[in-house]
């Protein structure tokens, strides 16, 4: 198959590496770049004072960790917790075993009992800039003290839709790994209105239920459900639907 890859650089080149390997011939193409967060300074007095440390991304924990290695710090023995298995995977390779949900959402990791009994609780969200607030204000309604670390920031690089589109098509591009919501808005609006027919009829790869409800709702009709983030996740699920 002829897949677009679109996650960072450093994650979209091993994923590249893992599809060639399968016999694959996939098109790369970074539609987001990630950079370490103006908040990193804060993060080893907020994690001096944590409880528990919930990561909503793998990219919130590896910028994390080069800053605390950078600066001579260590993690603290708290628990942890994924939101996906992405996630738990980036913890687990720098040396910490952090709870994670089967259903890899948000929504998922608040059902964990764990989190159910919070009063007094000091708990530290790392993520990137902005994004959803479920976590803080379910756990602050179960008497949790939460509080942000913004340890990367997001970046869109800029590009050029109209040729993007005519050299995928010329490729003969015919799935597309998706990893978030975000990045999928985003190819959505690279996209030119008269091509975005073009890319619906393409065999759509995504990490979770939501992500695949806000494709479903754009006009995607051929979707595919990964078991997480993950690269080995987003290759397996492509694989499965190549033998059928």
């Amino acid at each position: 198959m002829i897949p677009l890859v679109v996650r960072p650089a450093q994650q979209a080149e091993e994923l590249v590496q893992l599809l060639r390997q399968q016999g694959h011939q996939p098109l790369c193409c970074p539609l987001l770049e990630t950079r370490a967060g103006s908040e990193l300074s804060r993060l080893p007095p907020l994690l001096s004072k944590a409880d528990v440390v919930i990561a909503v991304s793998m990219h919130a924990i590896n910028f994390a960790h080069h800053f605390l290695l950078q600066t001579g710090q260590t993690w603290p023995h708290i628990d942890y917790f994924a939101v996906g298995q992405a996630s738990a995977d980036a913890f687990a390779e720098i040396g910490i075993q952090a709870q994670s949900p089967d259903d890899p959402r948000s929504e998922g990791l608040l059902l964990l009992p764990a989190l159910q009994q919070m009063t007094g609780k000091r708990v530290l969200i790392l993520r990137g800039n902005g994004g959803r607030d479920l976590i803080a204000r379910t756990l602050a309604s179960r008497g949790a003290l939460v509080h942000y670390c913004a340890t990367y920031e997001r970046h869109y690089p800029e590009l050029d839709g109209n040729t993007l589109t005519h050299h995928w098509q010329s490729a003969g591009l015919d799935s597309l790994l998706i990893t978030s919501g975000e990045l999928l808005q985003r190819l959505l609006e690279l996209v030119p209105s008269q091509q975005q027919p073009w890319l619906y009829d393409r065999l759509l790869v995504v990490p979770s239920p939501r992500v695949a409800e806000l494709a479903e709702a754009a006009g995607f009709t051929r979707i595919v459900i990964a078991q997480g983030a993950s690269n080995q996740a987003l290759v397996a699920a492509l694989e499965l639907r190549k033998m059928e």
